[in-house]
């Protein structure tokens, strides 16, 4: 049974995720037309810009499963530092980790499982271990794979004590993981608020226009007033990206 190779730089949406993303990112964009303008061709034409938006969706999506495989390859590490200090080789340790993580794991497709059995089938069928693991870390783009199996090939190559290095790199990897980790949950809330700031402008507007009859309505049948709304959208657009751009913290 051909094993599926899955590439970590981009994000193919199944059919009915396609869908659904789409709609949502349509309807989105309809209401804060609706809210802004109060003209519903415009609010219509406003609406297409969903269809730009699932290109950027789609690289979050990517980031997103990179952050969970890099989560999981810390669990990997641990079990085969454990391996490792029972006297076993290194290719019996990576056989080990992935039957411990299909028993602790409740979804047995985890990715870290599947990457498991790509590279463990693959030294089965004669590729040398450090090459499956570059192969890994070419393609799940995340820095601390990379760093590993970098250290592995050398250490190999340089007849190192393999043991030694590896458990090494393996628990400085690992807490550099639990930091990144520590620094996520201590911006969550920050985080949080700022989905709420980027929200509160189009509630208040939309408050306004329903409590206050006709208070806004230059706003919506003036040329003046419809560029003072445009404008007004685009602050606020850039003020999402830069709240997001700050909260972005990389270690």
């Amino acid at each position: 049974m051909e094993r599926e190779v899955i590439r970590y730089d981009r994000y193919r949406m199944k059919p009915g995720e396609l869908v659904i993303n789409l709609l949502l990112a349509m309807g989105f964009f309809f209401i804060v037309g609706m809210i802004f303008y109060d003209h519903l061709v415009v609010s219509l034409v406003l609406s297409l810009l969903g269809i730009a938006w699932i290109p950027g969706r789609s690289r979050e999506l990517a980031r997103r499963r990179r952050e969970l495989v890099k989560l999981q390859f810390k669990d990997a590490l641990y079990f085969i530092s454990v391996s490792l200090s029972s006297g076993k080789s290194f290719e019996t340790a990576l056989v080990d980790a992935q039957q411990a993580l299909e028993r602790i794991y409740p979804d047995k497709n985890a990715l870290i499982i599947k990457e498991l059995e790509l590279i463990n089938a693959r030294v089965i069928m004669n590729t040398p271990v450090e090459q499956a693991l570059a192969d890994f870390a070419e393609r799940v783009q995340v820095e601390e794979v990379k760093n590993f199996s970098d250290v592995f090939s050398i250490s190999k190559r340089a007849g190192a004590n393999l043991l030694e290095v590896i458990r090494n790199t393996s628990s400085m990897i690992r807490e550099r993981i639990e930091v990144k980790q520590e620094i996520e949950n201590m911006i969550a809330g920050k985080k949080l608020e700022q989905k709420i700031l980027g929200i509160t402008p189009f509630v208040l507007v939309y408050v306004i226009k329903a409590s206050s009859s006709g208070f806004l309505d230059p706003l919506f049948t003036t040329a003046a007033g419809r560029v003072v709304m445009t404008v007004a959208l685009l602050l606020l657009l850039a003020g999402y990206l830069l709240s997001k751009k700050i909260m972005n913290i990389e270690v």
